[in-house]
Formats: structure tokens, C-alpha cells, sequence
């Protein structure tokens, strides 16, 4: 009961700060799920960043100050906003709100195969510890250290290791008095995975394509290893969820053109970059391709059509300063100063090999051998990953003119950069941990859940006789005002 209650608190923090940004989409069958992701990168991002820069450890206070203020921010702001839409519009141009899938006899089993997961995941996640030794040590346990207060080395150590969303999200009902209850950290991976699940229907539901929104529960509960780790303590999955929900705004923004969509997406890859110490390298590609985008196609408004955006990088900033705050530059940076010890000692290694060898040896290092086979294996033959990437491989040559005229291929080039730089991580910059099947296989989670709901795009996209075209760069406003002035109305617009 306790956890429910300081979720619900969380939630509607969440779906607050979203109003207060005119980000909610006015239908809480979208607003409810995402605020849940929003609300948890709210709270731990404020709860840390206090911590770090100020020296206030969570507490009672602190922690219902920091839930009550977006939602005192959406109060005063609210007045001021009397008759004006809170966001761009949930509706997608030309569309109603369809909520029941065409057609019904191919989707029904994959509805129905979703929720037989969901439910096996709930079950399963809410009865069964921790079991794993990282997560004993490091996933499960840094949300006791900030309960508790604890601050010294290792605990910060271990904190920036977590990620502020992992270590300090589930000890919300501890901090509010509750007794630590580890199966409140099992709880909380569990429900942001139906917050996934609920988000993605919801929002193509409410935009008239429920097809792509039940084919991206579809192909993520087809992963039997993002489907496992939903119910354990590693970061992984939570780190592939909030990279999902995002793909589903990058892939929204690229259709729509609307930039509440874009805003939302940054939001939840904000959020990705607070998962683990990888998040913010997982996440940064795509933060940069989105800007690019909004840029690009807002042109014609020059840097204003950056406005919405700049306050939430901004924000991000203070989460930034406070994690070197607390562990240091080298420690704030681990896979940079990884990066580049990895390429001083590789030049280094082929300048000794060149002299002693001769030109032959100059052309490098060879790399570990067995390596490339493992990874390749992880993503087409061992099964924890399903059929997506042979499914991926194939739709991506096929139906490539697609990407094109659907407005995918941002979303799709972000997706191509996660996926070489999870690459280049499991084959040169941690070779050691794919020889020995340690991380490869939950490496590759956050890709593949962005890959699933990207695919699920592409693929009823390729299935509509014509193409949804995007709006032309250059009009002013969002794609939600397209029926403005000098041009009629279309219904659902």
C-alpha cells in the first residue's frame, strides 16, 4: 500500500510537470503512463542534484517539496492559460481517436499474447527477490543508501554507478517512512513496464493508428530477455524502457511535426541518460539527432524553433554539475576516460608492433578473436533477443522508400547510432565482457526496445495505401494548428 501511494504521488508530480510544460496531451490515457516516466526523472533528478550541490539528504520534506512543486508551478501557471490548449493536441491530422486494432484477427493474438506477458512479468517481478550478485550490490542497494542518508565515497561511488532514477525513484515510500522493502525496487521496474505498454496503445490510439501501437507491445514482449529482466533489479530494462517511450515521440515528432512531441521525446531521453552510468551515452545520439531535427525542420523560425527545448538541456546541466559534484570529472565520465585509455593504449600498441614487425603490423592491433562471432550471435541466434533484428534487417531493405515518405528516417538514423555505438562498445571498448556472454546480451536492451517500437512504425506505415506526409518545414505553428486560417479544417485535425 505504501508503494502505491508514494507511486500515485510520483505519477501525478509527473503528469504536473507536464502541464506546467504544456506538454500533457490532455488525455490522461496518455498523460497518466507518461507521467509516470516523467515523474520518476523528475524526483530523482531534483532529489539528487539537492543532495550533491547542497548537502540535503532525502528526506520527508524534501521529498513532498519536490513532488508538490510542479504541481504548484501547473496551478499558478494555469490561469494564465485560460482558453488555451495545454499542448500541441493528441490528435494526429486527418485521424480519430480508434482504439480497436484493423485487422481484428491479426491483432487480437498479438494483443492478447501482450497482455499473457504483462501478466507473467507482474506476477513473477512482484514475487520473487533479488537474486543477482550486481543487483545485490549496486541496483537494488543504492536506493537504501539514499534512504538511509548515506553520503560518504563509496555510496556516492555507487549512487553515480545506479543512476539517479534507479537509485533514488524506488525508495520514495522509504524516505517518506515506510520500512525498506527491497521488493519496492522490483515493483517499480514492473510498473514502468506497463506504463510502457499503456503508453505506447494509448498514444497511437488517440492518434488513430492503435496497429502501431499494439505491433510495438507486440515486438517488445516478444523479447524473452527484456521480458526477464522486467522482473529483476537491473537497470537495463529500465534504461531500455525510457529509450522506448521516447522512440515513440522521435518516431511521433517525425510523422507529426509537432513540437510538444519532440519536447516529450527529450524529456524521456533526458530520463534514459539517468539510467546507469550508460544512459547518457545511449541517450546522447539521439538528443543530438533530435535537435538537429527540430532545427531542420523549424528552419524558417531560426533559433526560436530551439526555445521549447534549450530549458530542459539546461536542466539537465544542474543534473550534470551535480554528479561531478559528488564523484569528480574522471568519475562523472568513466566510458570517456575509457574511450580514450582504450585508444592511447591501442596507438600504442600498433606503434611497438610497427617497429618491431614492419608495415605489415602498422595496420593495427587485431582485434579479439571470437568477439564479432558472439555479438552477432547475441543478435540472430541465441534467442534472447526473438526475431527482431532478422525482422529489422529485412523490413529496413524492403520497405526503405518508406522510411523516406513516412518521416522516419531521423528517428531511423538515431536508431543506426545507438546501434554502433552499443557495437562499438561490445567489440572494442569492453571486448573482455562480450568473450564472456557478461554484458552483451543486456547491452543490446535499450537498442532493441527503440528498434521494436521504430519497427512497429515502419511496418504499418508500409501497410496504408499512400504515405502520412509530413507538414512542410517553414509553416508557422505546429502540425495541431493545420487547420488554421487560409486553409480548411480537416476532421480530427
Amino acid at each position: 500500500m505504501t508503494f502505491l501511494l508514494a507511486a500515485a504521488l510520483m505519477c501525478a508530480s509527473g503528469v504536473g510537470l507536464l502541464r506546467a510544460l504544456r506538454l500533457g496531451t490532455g488525455r490522461l490515457v496518455v498523460d497518466v503512463p507518461l507521467g509516470w516516466f516523467v515523474g520518476m526523472a523528475w524526483f530523482a533528478a531534483a532529489t539528487f542534484s539537492i543532495q550533491a550541490l547542497l548537502g540535503v539528504p532525502a528526506n520527508a520534506p524534501l521529498a513532498i517539496a519536490v513532488l508538490a512543486f510542479p504541481l504548484g508551478a501547473w496551478g499558478l501557471l494555469r490561469g494564465r492559460r485560460a482558453g488555451r490548449a495545454a499542448s500541441g493536441g493528441s490528435g494526429a491530422p486527418g485521424l480519430e481517436r480508434r482504439w480497436m486494432p484493423r485487422p481484428a484477427w491479426l491483432f487480437a493474438p498479438m494483443a492478447a499474447w501482450s497482455i499473457v506477458v504483462l501478466a507473467a512479468v507482474v506476477l513473477h517481478g512482484l514475487s520473487t527477490p533479488t537474486h543477482t550478485d550486481d543487483g545485490y550490490r549496486v541496483r537494488a542497494y543504492a536506493p537504501v543508501l539514499v534512504a538511509a542518508g548515506t553520503w560518504n565515497g563509496p555510496a556516492r561511488d555507487l549512487i553515480a554507478m545506479a543512476g539517479p532514477i534507479p537509485a533514488v525513484a524506488p525508495a520514495l515510500a522509504w524516505v517518506l517512512g515506510a520500512s525498506v522493502d527491497p521488493f519496492h525496487v522490483n515493483a517499480t521496474i514492473v510498473l514502468t513496464f506497463l506504463a510502457l505498454l499503456a503508453l505506447l496503445v494509448a498514444l497511437a490510439s488517440e492518434r488513430g493508428a492503435p496497429e502501431t501501437g499494439w505491433g510495438a507491445a507486440f515486438a517488445l514482449t516478444s523479447l524473452p530477455f527484456l521480458a526477464y529482466h522486467a522482473t529483476s533489479t537491473y537497470s537495463d530494462a529500465w534504461l531500455a524502457m525510457y529509450l522506448g517511450a521516447a522512440f515513440a515521440f522521435l518516431v511521433a515528432f517525425g510523422q507529426r511535426r509537432d513540437t510538444a512531441d519532440a519536447a516529450r521525446a527529450l524529456l524521456l531521453l533526458l530520463g534514459a541518460a539517468m539510467v546507469k552510468r550508460e544512459g547518457e551515452l545511449v541517450a546522447f545520439p539521439a538528443v543530438v539527432l533530435l535537435l538537429a531535427q527540430v532545427a531542420w525542420v523549424r528552419r524558417a523560425e531560426g533559433v526560436r524553433s530551439l526555445a521549447r527545448l534549450a530549458p530542459l538541456c539546461a536542466a539537465y546541466g544542474v543534473v550534470v554539475a551535480a554528479r561531478v559534484a559528488a564523484v569528480g570529472l574522471p568519475g562523472a565520465f568513466p566510458f570517456l576516460r575509457a574511450a580514450a585509455e582504450r585508444t592511447v593504449a591501442a596507438g600504442g600498441a600498433a606503434a611497438t608492433a610497427a617497429a618491431a614487425a614492419g608495415p605489415v603490423a602498422a595496420r593495427g592491433p587485431a582485434p579479439e578473436p571470437g568477439v564479432g562471432t558472439i555479438f552477432v550471435e547475441a543478435l540472430f541466434s541465441d534467442g534472447n533477443l526473438g526475431l527482431l533484428y532478422w525482422v529489422l534487417a529485412v523490413s529496413v531493405v524492403l520497405l526503405f522508400p518508406r522510411i523516406l515518405k513516412d518521416g522516419l528516417a531521423w528517428s531511423g538514423a538515431a536508431l543506426g547510432l545507438i546501434f554502433a555505438e552499443t557495437a562499438a562498445s561490445a567489440l572494442w571498448l569492453y571486448p573482455e565482457f562480450t568473450l564472456d556472454h557478461g554484458t552483451v546480451h543486456r547491452s543490446l536492451l535499450p537498442v532493441s526496445a527503440a528498434a521494436a517500437v521504430w519497427l512497429s512504425a515502419l511496418m504499418v506505415a508500409s501497410c496504408r495505401p499512400g504515405s502520412a506526409k509530413p507538414i512542410p518545414p517553414g509553416r508557422r505553428g505546429d502540425a495541431a494548428r493545420s487547420g488554421s486560417k487560409g486553409r480548411p479544417r480537416r476532421r480530427g485535425g
